[in-house]
């Protein structure tokens, strides 16, 4: 057996495991983007409320890159604001300028594999812990 110290130390990860419960929470908090999303556009001011949607979105994002270890309300707020926010923008281009979900898919697909590919090379691994 090796000596305590001789075990490489452990790291503290941002992100929760992923079980069940974590895939469970995720689908409830896409249900509460698209349904938030729609009910603060529909019932008020829709330019107020995307405004407000990238407002809480940034706080949430820039708290949840300052924390170094995990913690689940941060985690959990990011990621339903990435639901509210997305939804929304999503809606303005569909519905605001007439972007198909077919094209508006294909953009944010590109996005996301350039937000990937720059996290590849600055971590040298895309999975997170």
């Amino acid at each position: 057996m090796r000596p305590f110290h001789a075990f490489p130390p452990v790291t503290a990860s941002k992100f929760p495991e992923i079980t069940a419960a974590f895939w469970i929470i995720k689908i409830l908090t896409t249900g509460i983007g698209e349904t938030t999303s729609d009910y603060f556009v529909l019932h008020g001011d829709p330019v107020f409320a995307v405004l407000s949607g990238a407002l809480l979105f940034s706080v949430a994002l820039l708290a949840q890159l300052a924390v170094r270890q995990y913690i689940p309300w941060v985690y959990w707020l990011t990621v339903a604001m990435v639901s509210v926010f997305g939804t929304m923008v999503t809606d303005v281009a569909h519905v605001g300028y007439g972007v198909p979900y077919a094209i508006s898919c294909i953009a944010f697909a590109v996005v996301l594999t350039a937000i990937f590919a720059t996290w590849f090379k600055v971590e040298r691994n895309l999975w997170p812990g």
